[in-house]
């Protein structure tokens, strides 16, 4: 059920939906020059869309109230945090429920909230707001959150991010302090996904080879979206999975081709004069969704006989869209040409990552670009040829099981999973034991790596933030007027 409107309190039916509305706060909008020259774009045309409506929506869900925390059980956190928009959500949890393989973490869900992060100064306004809400669903009697794991886009050092999109500092011991919540953890949110294959079941899995995973041994997971993704998981001696970060997705662009094919070399150096401050090209330029359409745009500059003017006429209007090349794949096109030599350096990646870990737990291929793609990577073999190129070690690939990811929200399904894990370790009084690591000391703004927004600022995001003020001072004077009129 789906009610919009002026919503001072929860609605505590079963499976109750709504959409709580309320004025923007104006104070809260310059924080949109943070953002991207993409994102901002994005997030302009909606932030003003919302002014215009004089609202500002955030999504929420809230699932059965009755008997909402019972005895025994706490409060987890799980975020989702991207560029764009926040997800949060709130279980209740019995730590002594087990974690079943190949299925979601235990917990009910009591409250999700979907916050568009441009009318919120950081994260903690947007987390303040959402432990208000839960508040008022869960009662003045209701316990503190024990554990929150909060998915950040932006790479997590020492419980610490700073946004991809945004200049946000996150710091899990700070928001720990904060909230009074246990234990606070930030990480990459593609860590998130590589918690999230732990939930999939063999429907929600496409095999590429008939390999069996080995109980215990590694495990990857790569993922081609707006970038591309990559983590490692290992396991304790008790089995239970921890998955580490990296950023494999930055290293850089080796070309292939059989014989004197040189188009991978070609395209190397158009990157290279495209992206002429750098001395060096990540793989994720081609990898990815935006390098599906880098390597169209430099197709289109080698080939100007073969466009298709129609295609490249909605490709100018929306260079980042790589789903105009995908469903323009015609056999002998430029966009046909493209996906294939997306699919042989992806392919090419992950038959690397296979050698980097011999992850014989399995390589889990997820992202959206590869959901979107998957019919392709399977029935052209160019990706799978690729993945076993690798000379005289080629016959390791044979042993490692293969799978493309076939579900959705691994980033929200792998932060509860962690979050549960971590209210199990807290509730034993494991976080209390020696660790065979030393608990890493907080760093410095100018330590962590800093968003690309923020290391390439065109200007777009100062103006960004003016339009935005300036539009909003014109509809705070126009409701001024309107009231002096009344």
């Amino acid at each position: 059920m789906l009610r919009i409107g002026h919503c001072s309190r929860f609605i505590r039916n079963r499976g109750c939906f709504y959409a709580t509305v309320r004025n923007p706060v104006v104070a809260s909008v310059p924080v949109a020059r943070h953002l991207s020259s993409a994102a901002a774009a994005a997030a302009a045309v909606g932030a003003c869309s919302m002014l215009v409506a004089g609202v500002h929506w955030n999504w929420v869900r809230c699932d059965d109230k009755s008997n909402i925390i019972k005895q025994g059980e706490h409060l987890v956190m799980s975020a989702d945090c991207g560029g764009t928009s926040t997800r949060l959500m709130l279980y209740s949890v019995n730590p002594d429920e087990p974690v079943v393989e190949k299925q979601r973490a235990p917990g009910t869900l009591i409250l999700e909230q979907k916050f568009l992060n441009i009318f919120y100064k950081d994260l903690a306004a947007i987390m303040d707001s959402f432990l208000k809400s839960a508040a008022e669903v869960c009662g003045p009697d209701a316990p503190n959150v024990t554990v929150a794991v909060l998915a950040v886009a932006g790479i997590a050092t020492n419980n610490q991010a700073r946004f991809t999109n945004l200049d946000w500092i996150v710091n899990g011991v700070e928001l720990s302090e904060r909230f009074s919540i246990a234990r606070v953890e930030v990480i990459n949110d593609f860590v998130a996904q590589g918690y999230g294959t732990l939930t999939l079941g063999d429907d929600e899995l496409i095999k590429l080879n008939n390999v069996e995973p080995i109980k215990g041994a590694p495990r990857t997971c790569i993922g081609a979206g707006t970038g591309l993704g990559e983590c490692f998981l290992c396991s304790d001696p008790d089995g239970e999975y921890k998955c580490y970060p990296s950023e494999g997705g930055h290293m850089e662009f080796a070309p292939r081709g059989r014989g004197s094919d040189l188009t991978q070399i070609e395209l190397l150096k158009f990157l290279k004069v495209k992206f002429s401050g750098w001395n060096r090209i990540s793989v994720e330029r081609v990898v990815s969704g935006r390098g599906i359409c880098n390597t169209y745009e430099f197709l289109a500059w080698r080939h100007p006989e073969k466009v298709d003017m129609a295609v490249h006429q909605q490709f100018v209007a929306r260079p980042y869209d790589a789903s105009i090349i995908a469903q323009n794949a015609v056999p002998n096109s430029l966009c046909e040409e493209t996906l294939n030599i997306f699919a042989d350096c992806y392919g090419s990646c992950v038959g690397t990552l296979c050698l980097q870990f011999m992850p014989f737990n399995g390589i889990y291929i997820t992202g959206g670009v590869t959901m979107k793609l998957a019919k392709f990577l399977q029935s052209n073999t160019t990706f799978l040829d690729a993945y076993h190129d690798k000379g005289r070690v080629s016959p390791l690939t044979d042993k490692v099981p293969l799978y493309l990811v076939n579900s959705e929200n691994m980033g929200q399904k792998g932060a509860h999973w962690r979050a549960v894990s971590q209210l199990k370790h807290h509730v034993q009084g494991l976080e209390g034991r020696t660790h065979r690591y030393q608990e890493p000391k907080p760093l410095d703004k100018a330590e962590l790596v800093p968003p690309r927004a923020v290391h390439q600022d065109d200007g777009t995001h100062a103006e960004l933030a003016k339009m935005l003020q300036e539009f909003s001072a014109g509809k705070d004077k126009q409701s001024s007027s309107t009231k002096q009129s009344s």
